[in-house]
């Protein structure tokens, strides 16, 4: 069976053989043919070649049995590569059947093929490629450019150079569906869809046909494309277009583009451009054909923003500009609708709306003087590109007012800037304002109404151009609360002239316009912060129980605010500095246990610490000045060494010596003040004085920055190191370091305390009389005050132990009557008992020991 097998494959690829071999010796025949039609050798070339016939090439004996290197005589390649397989193939297969052997062909391509080929591989894997990393969505999406739209550039030839594909971050998809319109555009801007407002937007412009007919439609829509850009917070391109349309021949746009402008500078804190824009839009306003309510909430919002320009500017120039509430300045959105709701024929006859009444001053401005009996004079004014010089000069010639131009010799071309306004109806003041406004100028009125015109951006003088802008701002503040006394932004406007009367030091007038906003206007979120500011201003003028009040009624009718926590401490502080230290030391415990932030936690522990101090707790002071220290992460903090101060004074109170000299020792390694570091070296002076440890309190002493001292504290460091040596018992030495340095003090209160610190010597030496001459020098040269009090105790001691017993109780009887402290009472009376005991006066000493002694 197998070789039956065997002998039909060799039959059919004998047959095919044959079969090939045809069908090349037709295509020769054929190629030879055609070469040889072009020349006469060629025929006869053809007839005398003589093609034989099938029979004849095939008359050789024929084989029934072929073997594989018979029918592929010479072809030995292609016979071996046969062979090989064949054998390859017995060799790995257990099975004995024939393989069928397909001949191997060999195809050769050409450069071209090649070419082609590396071609279409290349190709399909960039495709492959793209549709692999693009984004996800349908093939029917659009994906125009956002902000920005490109013209179409040429082919660029090819060239060797391969240049990478950019992958973008996909934006925002139209869907190839929705229809493009103004009413759809105008529905997603409303629902603040402002990625999709402004694709139909662009796709609208650019489908505008290139034509003058469509300028002002082309002007509108490149508005609308800024103003999703701004919503957007695209604020670099919003301001190129809208500073494109700036220049606009439809009022309407060039309103709403200079009051985005307006803001957009306002944001930038371009104080004064931005006044300059709010003034432009100002005055072409009542040229377009806006509705009644509309063009009043839009004249409402650019006059507050040219208060808010100016105010702004003079917080700015004061440093005042920074913790304003969030909400001061109000929320400005009139400027956003107007177009809004128009269909296509209702909005080209809108943008031509203004177009007739400027071009009515095409050759100069027109000034007409109205009617207007029993009130003041008003005027139609329209100016459609004069020179401000010229409009004013022909509007102060109609009026009959003087003008006087207050400008420097370089800044002449500031009145040739162009002017665009419609003004009906106006005073000789609004006029002049409105216009001075639109090119940045300032207009004010002088004696016997002379028009003053000058440039608010040139100063020489800080504070005199700070007096002046403040005073235009509260200017146009007043003109704005008479001109819309219904607007919901009063309490924004009492708050602003609060914020400039407290920069001019009016004091009364800024806590008049606080107390209005908390109490006219208590449902304002301003209201809470007008009642901290009013008590601010209150508490530094030391007006502690008035401050007290204010403070009291914000966490009282606002305890919810974002600033009660900050309330709450400064009204500890203030109850503190009022004296009422028992209900502070409550209130600040209060504040640190709401646990607000971490700052207002340190500010209650130290001033809760400080209240018990001066309450004579010197426990709970120490409890919380140790809780203050360990809240503090800051090292160098100069409230730290304060309060290690306060806790080495409250530790000898206590009675721990030791650890009050570490918390003075550690008080003198910060920052002090010249006089912080005196009295904190006294009292660690003190510490080591009752410890004995003398050598230390001199080695303080010696170390002390003496060069940097003043006379005053040069002086307290002579006496501290008096007193360690009298301590020590060196007596003389001290005499000796005090010296006649007190005959070259000039300062009375200096002399009498170092006469003091040598009474005190004289006295430790035995020297009574010369402490008492001493003594009595001092109460010539003191006034009555606590060194005064301890000089005539010290005095009326010297007396008794000198026996001048009935001059110790005048002394002392004089030193009652002052009065002095209770510590110095105490003392003085018990004093006077012995006196009246040396005089065997019993009645008399038992009344001064019961504190009768008159």
């Amino acid at each position: 069976m197998a070789k039956e097998k065997k002998k039909t494959n060799l039959g059919d690829l004998g047959r095919d053989w044959l079969e090939r071999v045809k069908k090349i010796r037709s295509k020769a025949k054929d190629e030879q043919k055609s070469n040889l039609e072009y020349s006469p050798e060629t025929q006869v070339l053809e007839n005398d070649v003589e093609v034989p016939s099938d029979s004849g090439l095939f008359a050789g004996p024929v084989y029934e049995e072929l073997s594989a290197k018979q029918v592929f005589t010479g072809d030995e390649d292609f016979y071996k590569s046969l062979e090989d397989a064949r054998y390859a193939g017995t060799s790995q297969s257990s099975d004995t059947r024939p393989i069928l052997m397909v001949p191997k062909r060999y195809k050769r391509f050409s450069f071209v093929q090649k070419a082609l080929t590396g071609s279409i591989v290349l190709i399909s894997a960039m495709l492959l490629y793209a549709i692999l990393k693009s984004p996800s969505g349908s093939t029917g999406q659009i994906k125009p450019a956002l902000h920005k739209t490109q013209a179409s550039q040429p082919p660029v030839a090819e060239t060797d150079q391969v240049t990478p594909l950019k992958i973008q971050k996909p934006g925002p998809t139209l869907d190839s569906t929705q229809p493009l319109s103004l009413k759809v555009a105008q529905t997603f801007y409303l629902n603040e869809d402002y990625d999709q407002a402004l694709l139909i937007y662009e796709k609208l412009h650019k489908s505008l046909p290139v034509s003058p007919r469509e300028d002002l439609m082309r002007d509108f829509l490149q508005l609308q494309i800024a103003l999703c850009m701004e919503r957007t917070a695209d604020y670099e391109q919003a301001a190129r277009l809208l500073r494109k349309v700036l220049k606009s021949n439809s009022p309407a746009v060039r309103v709403v583009a200079h009051y985005h402008c307006s803001l957009l500078e306002m944001q930038k804190k371009q104080y004064l451009n931005a006044r300059i824009k709010a003034y432009q839009a100002i005055a072409l306003i009542d040229a377009i054909g806006l509705e009644r309510d509309w063009a009043l909430s839009l004249k409402r919002d650019c006059y507050f923003l040219t208060a808010e320009a100016v105010s702004r500017k003079v917080l700015f120039l004061c440093d005042a500009d920074k913790n304003l509430p969030e909400y001061l300045w109000g929320n400005l959105r009139a400027a956003n609708e107007p177009f809004i709701g128009l269909n296509e024929t209702q909005l080209r006859t809108f943008l031509k709306s203004g177009s007739e009444q400027l071009n009515l001053a095409v050759l100069g401005p027109q000034i007409q003087q109205l009617n207007n009996k029993g009130g003041l004079t008003r005027y139609d004014v329209t100016c459609n590109g004069a020179p401000v010089e010229e409009l004013l000069a022909r509007f102060a010639a109609n009026a009959a007012v003087d003008l006087h131009w207050n400008l420097a010799a370089d800044e002449l071309g500031t009145r040739k800037r162009l002017v665009y306004l419609y003004l009906p109806a106006v005073t000789t003041q609004q006029f002049a304002t409105t216009a001075a406004g639109c090119v940045g100028l300032l207009s004010r009125t002088g004696e016997k109404g002379v028009l003053i015109i000058s440039n608010p951006a040139r100063y020489t003088n800080v504070s005199e151009y700070i007096s002046i802008l403040s005073k235009e701002a509260v200017s146009l503040w007043q003109k704005f609360l008479l001109r819309f006394p219904a607007d919901k932004r009063l309490a924004n406007v009492h708050f602003a002239l609060g914020l400039l009367h407290t920069q001019k030091d009016r004091a009364a007038e800024a806590m008049a316009e606080y107390k209005l906003v908390a109490n006219r206007f208590a449902r304002s979120s301003l209201a809470p912060f007008a009642l901290l500011n009013s008590s601010r201003l209150k508490i530094s003028m030391r007006n502690y129980p008035a401050g007290r009040l204010d403070l009291k009624q914000l966490v009282e009718q606002f305890p919810d605010t974002e600033i009660a926590g900050t309330a709450y401490l400064y009204l500890a502080d203030t109850t503190a500095k009022a004296g009422l230290n028992t209900e502070a030391a409550r209130l600040y415990s209060k504040v640190y246990n709401l646990s607000l932030s971490s700052e207002s936690q340190r500010a209650a522990a130290l001033g809760a610490g400080k209240c018990f101090y001066y309450m004579e707790d010197s426990e709970s002071a120490e409890k919380w000045l140790t809780r203050y220290i360990g809240l503090i992460k800051n090292r160098k903090n100069k409230d730290l060494h304060s309060a290690y101060f306060l806790l080495g004074k409250t530790n000898l109170d206590l009675g721990k010596i030791e650890t009050a000299c570490g918390a003075f020792r550690y008080a003198l390694t910060g920052q002090l003040s010249r006089d912080e570091y005196v009295e904190t070296i006294s009292a660690l002076i003190g510490g080591y004085i009752k410890q004995q440890n003398y050598v230390q309190a001199l080695d303080v002493l010696e170390g002390a920055y003496s060069s940097q001292f003043s006379q005053k504290e040069s002086i307290e460091i002579l006496l501290l190191k008096s007193k360690t040596l009298r301590a020590m018992g060196l007596v003389d030495k001290a005499i000796a370091i005090l010296g006649d340095r007190a005959e070259y003090i000039p300062d009375p209160q200096l002399k009498a305390k170092l006469f003091f610190e040598l009474s005190n010597c004289y006295i430790d030496k035995g020297s009574l009389n010369l402490a008492h001459k001493k003594l009595t020098e001092i109460l010539v040269l003191t006034e009555s005050g606590p060194l005064g009090h301890e000089t005539a105790l010290k005095l009326a001691e010297i007396c008794l132990r000198l026996g001048q017993v009935s001059q110790a109780i005048s002394v002392c009887s004089q030193l009652l009557d002052l009065p002095p402290s209770e510590q110095i009472k105490q003392k003085t009376l018990v004093l006077m008992a012995k006196a009246y005991n040396r005089q065997k006066n019993y009645d008399r000493a038992a009344l001064a020991l019961l504190g009768r002694w008159k």
